[in-house]
């Protein structure tokens, strides 16, 4: 395919533009020659054609290329605003239409401009902000295999249980009391954040008491 030089370049994209065909101007802006890619006017075309096709991304990134050639260039400066703008960039095209007015305060574009992203950044600030709620926190249910371990038990010396008939069945009873059965249960066992530690303590009297029955014999 055939390079253009910047001038062919522009014109022919500039007439596409004027026909409502910003593809077929992006297509002759793609044959210009890299050599000549550093006009102004060659970023200006091809920011104004991707700001016809809706794609601010592309739009920005090519005015913002041109702006390194020619920061002052007014022409740019009001593309890179619009497409900043349309992206939600707010801050960023807030700087550019501040320099644009220290260029050129009696614009009338620019004052469209500036009544727009004015009305633009109210709307976003009150805009209303969700808060999400404080995760709740509850008490995980003790493992099956951990309620069933105090049966194993036995004396490391001994090699016999520790509990004896009677006191499997008092622990039994306290494993049922603190299990929950229902959905009900199971809530009021969440807000009641005494009952695990009532359990162990529990527990921990039990064999205190087996260890104070067996040593004193």
């Amino acid at each position: 395919m055939t390079q253009l030089d910047a001038t062919t370049g522009i014109e022919r994209a500039l007439q596409h533009l004027s026909r409502g065909e910003p593809l077929l101007a992006l297509r002759v802006l793609d044959r210009v020659s890299w050599m000549d890619l550093g006009w102004p006017d060659y970023w200006r075309v091809r920011a104004e054609a991707f700001l016809m096709l809706g794609d601010y991304k592309q739009a920005a990134s090519s005015a913002k290329e041109g702006l390194v050639e020619d920061p002052d260039n007014l022409p740019l400066l009001l593309l890179h605003i619009k497409a900043l703008a349309q992206l939600g960039d707010l801050d960023k095209a807030q700087y550019a239409l501040n320099h644009a007015l220290r260029l050129a305060p009696h614009n009338l574009e620019l004052q469209s401009l500036t009544d727009s992203l004015e009305l633009q950044i109210d709307q976003h600030s009150n805009a209303p902000k969700t808060i999400s709620p404080p995760p709740v926190q509850t008490i995980p249910d003790v493992p099956a295999h951990a309620r069933n371990d105090w049966k194993t038990a036995k004396d490391w010396r001994s090699g016999k249980s520790i509990f004896n008939e009677a006191d499997a069945s008092a622990i039994k009873r306290a494993f049922k009391a603190n299990t929950p059965t229902s959905p009900n249960m199971r809530v009021r066992r969440r807000n009641f954040s005494f009952l695990p530690v009532g359990f162990l303590l529990l527990c921990m009297a039990f064999i205190g008491y087996w260890l104070w029955s067996h040593m004193g014999k």
